[in-house]
């Protein structure tokens, strides 16, 4: 095979993205496994992720596919969350190496997210029926991280940054919060992690299919804060309390969990995005005003509609 990716000017903009050294070792990594799983027509597609490389392919065995090259450090469980949520709501696994961090995977075509071409109602009954059924049971080897483990990396990452000690209530009263939860839903199970509309997919057969796991365990209960944050383009400033409440219910009635248990894990959702995500990585107060406010709008709401942790 002669060429790694379809242009020039893309190369270029992985190095740039990465960096000489590591934008060459990705290089290599490519062309590796493009030789390796006798890929073609290699394109990297840059608007899509931000934590990994996405490649669209074609390949001699499985036809049109995609290569991803995970960047994230082994911040998430991917690989190993999506061979276990292998079944017919799921995307195809076919290669994959954990050692090198990459996989080949089916490519879902046309690739409509659920967002897309549905209307708000439509897409809370679609959703519902995605979720039902759609969590195996978690591993006994403690192979992936459990959410209130999610939440301490934030904790743990940020204790050193006194300009966030203004927010520290927030993070107090998510970890109690989070604690309340369990109690209330003690079964564990294998969560997505990242279950919003733009990793639930239509193919051309009209079902849809999930993406990109990241692999963390809990009750499915915590998996679906980034479906209602997603609804709203992660921007809960955008919109009144009381559509935000009405499409809280609505979802709640599709899966059968009161809305006061999704206002909880809303809130919790909001502080662990701004604190595991951003802040414990080192992006600065200002860099985060929306996700602040979010997580702000998220306490409102959990306290004013659900019965308040103290």
């Amino acid at each position: 095979m002669k060429t790694i990716i379809s242009s020039d000017l893309q190369e270029k903009w992985l190095i740039a993205k990465l960096g000489e050294d590591n934008g060459r070792k990705k290089l290599r990594l490519l062309q590796t496994y493009q030789e390796k799983w006798e890929l073609h027509k290699m394109e990297l597609v840059q608007s899509i992720s931000h934590n990994n490389l996405i490649f669209y392919a074609v390949s001699e065995k499985y036809g049109d596919v995609i290569f991803k090259i995970l960047l994230n450090n082994g911040f998430d469980k991917e690989i190993s969350a999506l061979k276990l949520f292998q079944g017919s709501k799921f995307v195809s696994l076919y290669e994959y190496s954990l050692t090198d961090k990459v996989y080949l995977m089916e490519k879902i075509t046309p690739g409509v997210t659920l967002f897309e071409e549905t209307t708000r109602d439509e897409r809370i009954k679609i959703f519902s029926n995605t979720f039902k059924g759609l969590h195996p049971d978690a591993p006994v080897n403690r192979a992936f991280p459990s959410y209130l483990d999610w939440f301490k990396s934030g904790e743990i990452g940020t204790r050193t940054r006194r300009d966030c000690d203004i927010f520290r209530p927030y993070l107090e009263k998510a970890e109690k919060t989070i604690l309340h939860i369990n109690e209330n839903y003690p079964h564990r199970l294998l969560l997505h992690g990242d279950l919003h509309h733009e990793n639930i997919l239509k193919n051309d057969a009209g079902e849809y299919k999930v993406i990109d796991p990241k692999g963390v365990v809990g009750n499915p209960v915590f998996d679906l804060s980034r479906f209602i944050l997603d609804e709203f383009r992660d921007d809960l400033t955008l919109k009144s309390k009381k559509e935000i409440i009405d499409f809280v219910r609505a979802v709640g009635d599709g899966v059968k969990i009161p809305s006061a248990a999704l206002l909880q894990c809303l809130f919790v959702e909001t502080v662990i995005w701004l604190f595991r995500e951003e802040l414990s990585q080192g992006t600065s107060l200002q860099e985060c005003e929306s996700l602040i406010a979010n997580m702000k709008i998220a306490n409102e709401l959990s306290a004013a509609y659900s019965n308040p942790i103290k």
